[in-house]
């Protein structure tokens, strides 16, 4: 292989997965404070028309990210069955010091994620060269670097670094400006871990609150219509109270009226049969909600006048349900069929 002279264009290695690599470009233009880049797109041998084109357009995709975030970019596709040996190639051939690349797919991430889970990520830190800085992410943030000449390691961590250091040859140290770059990246995505942890837990929160609120309204609600029920409850038995004692009442009355079934032409009809409305012998008796009877007729019109009180007490009516007066009817009839007879 002939020299090549080194490169300090940051190298973005992606795949068909855009969606997944799409967070390694961002992340490579918001952290690295370069301006040129250069989008690696590795691919399989042989791919089809379709696909070739498919890959175009994804890469398409790269480009427009670099323009919208004012860097200047350029575009390598590589052609190979292994998408590691070609991105090893590619360092060699072009002497590449920096590369950003996937440390696992981003449906892989979680935030106790400390080092590489893709075999080709781990196949790569081992493999390239000495000379090449590579930065491997997952989901916007650095999982891990490996920093060039001393193939130094460093795995981010909110509360530690934990570092190893592999040399060949001679041993050497990694340069102060190197490891405040690193340092400054990996403390930048620790704040960034950190205020996702405290959105995370403000929205818990929040919908915490909410569901309280929501709840104690809800129970309020409830034990008011529990109240009214209740009232309701104990105004209807009353009513069934009134009713039941004024039956008792038409009873006896009515054996009263049994004796004296001889003189009932002589004498006009008892009190109780007359409407305190019509004030004539009631043929529909009801009972309304203050104990009293009325002509179903009248008391039905008193209610559609829109009146809501009482027509013997003239005190409001807790409801205007009515409720046949069976015992009164059977005695009124029984007396009108004794006076004609």
């Amino acid at each position: 292989m002939r020299d090549m002279v080194m490169d300090d264009k940051i190298y973005v290695a992606v795949t068909g997965r855009d969606l997944e690599n799409k967070s390694s470009l961002v992340w490579a233009i918001q952290n690295s404070g370069g301006r040129e880049f250069c989008i690696v797109y590795v691919q399989k041998l042989r791919l089809c028309r379709k696909e070739k084109e498919r890959a175009h357009k994804i890469v398409d995709k790269y480009l427009n990210i670099c323009r919208q975030m004012q860097v200047s970019a350029e575009t390598i596709y590589i052609e190979i069955d292994s998408v590691e040996e070609g991105i090893l190639q590619l360092i060699s051939n072009r002497g590449v010091k920096k590369l950003v690349m996937g440390a696992a797919a981003d449906r892989h991430y979680s935030m106790r994620m400390r080092d590489l889970q893709s075999k080709k990520a781990i196949y790569i830190r081992r493999e390239a060269p000495a000379t090449c800085h590579i930065w491997f992410t997952c989901k916007g943030y650095l999982i891990c670097s490996r920093r060039r000449d001393d193939l130094y390691l460093e795995c981010a961590s909110s509360n530690s670094l934990s570092q190893s250091k592999i040399t060949k040859g001679t041993e050497s140290f990694p340069s102060s400006s190197m490891v405040k770059d690193d340092d400054r990246i990996q403390v930048s995505d620790a704040i960034k871990r950190a205020k996702q942890s405290e959105n995370v837990y403000i929205s818990e929160l929040k919908c915490k609150k909410e569901t309280e609120n929501a709840l104690r309204t809800t129970k309020e609600e409830l034990e008011k219509m529990i109240r009214k029920l209740q009232y309701k409850y104990t105004l209807s038995m009353e009513a069934v109270r009134r009713l039941k004692q004024e039956q008792e009442e038409l009873k006896i009355e009515l054996k009263e009226v049994s004796k004296l079934s001889s003189n009932r032409k002589n004498h006009g009809p008892p009190q109780y049969f007359i409407c305190p409305i019509t004030q004539d012998v009631m043929e529909d008796p009801h009972v309304a909600a203050d104990g009293f009877t009325y002509e179903g007729e009248a008391i039905s019109s008193w209610f559609e006048r829109e009146h809501e009180t009482s027509p013997m007490t003239n005190k409001s009516l807790p409801h205007t349900s009515l409720v046949p007066n069976l015992a009164l009817r059977s005695a009124i009839q029984e007396w009108l069929q004794a006076s004609s007879s």
